[in-house]
């Protein structure tokens, strides 16, 4: 099972951008920075890229217009940028030297392929906040517990707000079909596709695998993935 027919993940709104070479290299920063889990702002970005920081601000505008970050108010702090927040979540993913958080379930299982790492990833039960474990190479999953998890992706979408606030909030593991059933009947959630961990996980390889690789690999990769 994939992913509810219509949904645009960042991988399409990045596909749908056309960035300039400057532009995808700030992005590129951006995700660089928050996988070490340093904050990403402004000053930083311009010291690294070594491009001015009032074009800094522009390119940062610029992606945050096509929902590839989320700035905060001042235009100058990068809060989010898919698969990461700054901002604490449930979803933590553990490297071998470092805790970042992911904005939702499926972001954190693309968290691997996308850095190639190893990783563990400690969240909850999104109705009974029971202890969900997870540790994933790039390529697959190797343990989870509980061995049931599910997770709940929606459908909709809100158009006038970034999906890391409209819909990562509920893209959740549970800890039983059951315990998802009944969050969805208490919370509303009508449209959208349960799926089991490692196809979760197939939708994270997808989404993000190709994320930091080069523009040229990104259509090579999503041609491999889309033909399975």
């Amino acid at each position: 099972m994939g992913l509810p027919d219509g949904v645009k993940t960042v991988a399409d709104r990045l596909r749908g951008a056309r960035l300039t070479a400057e532009e995808e290299c700030v992005r590129r920063r951006v995700l660089e920075r928050f996988a070490t889990g340093a904050t990403v702002n402004l000053s930083t970005l311009a010291e690294r890229s070594r491009i001015a920081p009032a074009q800094i601000r522009e390119i940062l505008r610029r992606l945050a217009a096509a929902d590839l970050l989320v700035l905060d108010g001042t235009g100058e702090i990068v809060l989010a940028a898919y698969p990461f927040s700054s901002i604490p979540t449930p979803h933590r993913v553990h490297l071998s030297d470092r805790e970042v958080f992911a904005l939702c379930a499926v972001d954190a299982l693309g968290v691997p392929p996308m850095l190639q790492k190893e990783v563990r990833i400690s969240s909850q039960c999104g109705y009974c906040g029971a202890s969900v474990e997870i540790q994933a190479r790039p390529e697959r999953v190797t343990r989870y517990f509980p061995t049931e998890t599910r997770v709940w992706f929606p459908a909709s979408e809100d158009d006038c707000c970034p999906i890391a606030e409209s819909r990562c909030p509920n893209i959740s593991f549970f800890c039983t079909s059951d315990h998802l059933e009944t969050w969805r009947s208490v919370n509303g959630q009508a449209d959208g596709v349960v799926l089991s961990l490692l196809e979760a996980f197939e939708a994270g390889r997808e989404i993000f695998g190709s994320l930091l690789a080069e523009p040229s690999a990104r259509q090579t990769r999503r041609r491999s993935w889309r033909s399975r």
